[in-house]
């Protein structure tokens, strides 16, 4: 049976007209490894995230999908912190540990009052 990943990669080469190994080839990888990814033999490769962001033009949605799905075959989500203003850098750090720390003890409205609330604060930074 195809993981999600799988499907997720595969309906990315079918609507680039790509094989399995012109997809692993464009994003680092070799075709027996990406096969095995979509098999569920191996895991994502930190990298992958990126290199496949890069190599094709996928919506923010579908980036999102892939992070999810991503995160949870790996059982974690990880936050990068590179690219922040150096003066904002421990509000951040904090922020991040304390929420990593707190959401295993979240009830699901409480997990949906944060969801809304990035939401809402995502759609008020976007470019207009």
């Amino acid at each position: 049976m195809a993981t999600e990943i799988a499907k997720f990669l595969r309906k990315i080469r079918i609507d680039s007209d790509q094989s399995l190994g012109d997809m692993a080839e464009k994003i680092g990888l070799s075709a027996a490894y990406l096969s095995a990814i979509e098999n569920n033999k191996r895991t994502t490769p930190e990298d992958m995230k990126e290199n496949l962001f890069k190599a094709y033009s996928l919506s923010e949605e579908q980036k999102l999908e892939f992070a999810r799905l991503v995160a949870e075959s790996r059982k974690k989500v990880e936050i990068g912190l590179s690219g922040i203003q150096e003066e904002l850098f421990p509000e951040y750090v904090d922020t991040a540990v304390m929420f990593a720390h707190d959401l295993s003890q979240m009830n699901r409205k409480q997990l949906a009052e944060i969801k809304d609330c990035l939401q809402r604060i995502k759609s008020e930074a976007a470019p207009m």
